[in-house]
């Protein structure tokens, strides 16, 4: 099946929802179907967002760029889930209790304003990693197109390509807690430093990065490329004290490859 008859079948099954709310986190997958709602059922569609501690700053930014762009109509949400003891106590299920917080109060406000179905970005990558979050939306009836059509990212991308949409190569993006082991407590000043010290990364050019923090150390992880790039401004030896000027006392001296899903 070629992509139009793919994209296709993914507008039928979008206006089999009724009026739909997406949970827009600015990301790859949520800004495809948000572009695929825009053609196919802009008078019934709304892109939710939720700000929250957790969020990274490229997903921020991008939200912010592409908020207006789609001519739908957008609502943001402020939510702290370190406000609950279940999630910045940081157990292994973490992100079920994340989850259900956040699209719990998507769901509610969509219900609210008439939306009957709130639908999510996971997709068919998605299936056999460990989400535990996928339990938390299957609860709240939150339903997930890409994943339900056999949608993949490297599709995804190479529509959002053609239709001149910037996030087409935006790097794989996940919340901040990732970056903290299970087990260890979150807290704002943590999430914070890694924030800080992953923007200042990208700063310098590096893409696919993360900075991890486990018990007071930072471990800078980075993609081949981004490796061979750090190296090329003088490896860790030259970052180290820009590290720690953004709050990162301890730092191991190594970079590491990067490694999806490594801390889920």
């Amino acid at each position: 099946m070629d992509h139009n008859e793919k994209l296709l079948e993914l507008e039928q099954l979008l206006r089999s929802y009724g009026r739909v709310a997406l949970g827009f986190s600015g990301g790859v997958d949520s800004t495809f179907l948000a572009r695929v709602l825009s053609r196919c059922m802009p008078e019934d569609a709304l892109l939710v967002h939720l700000t929250t501690p957790l969020i990274g700053t490229p997903e921020q930014i991008s939200f912010q760029a592409q908020r207006d762009t789609f001519g739908l109509p957008v609502l943001e949400l402020k939510v702290n889930p370190l406000d609950a003891p279940e999630v910045a106590a940081n157990p292994t299920d973490r992100c079920y209790h994340c989850k259900h917080l956040g699209f719990g109060r998507i769901v509610a406000e969509a219900t609210a304003r008439g939306y009957n179905t709130v639908i999510d970005g996971s997709n068919a990558d998605d299936a056999g990693d460990y989400r535990p979050g996928m339990r938390a939306v299957d609860e709240l009836g939150v339903r997930s197109p890409l994943l339900e059509a056999g949608w993949h990212k490297n599709e995804e991308r190479e529509l959002l390509r053609s239709w001149d949409i910037p996030v087409w190569n935006m790097p794989a993006g996940a919340c901040l807690a990732t970056r903290i082991p299970c087990g260890e407590a979150l807290s704002r000043e943590k999430l914070e430093v890694v924030r800080a010290c992953e923007d200042y990364l990208r700063s310098l050019g590096l893409c696919q990065v993360r900075v991890r923090l486990a018990d007071g150390v930072a471990q800078v992880t980075a993609a081949p490329e981004d490796l061979k790039r750090l190296e090329a401004l003088g490896g860790m030896a030259h970052i180290i004290p820009e590290l720690r000027a953004h709050g990162a006392e301890h730092i191991n001296p190594e970079a590491t490859p990067y490694v999806h899903g490594a801390m889920n």
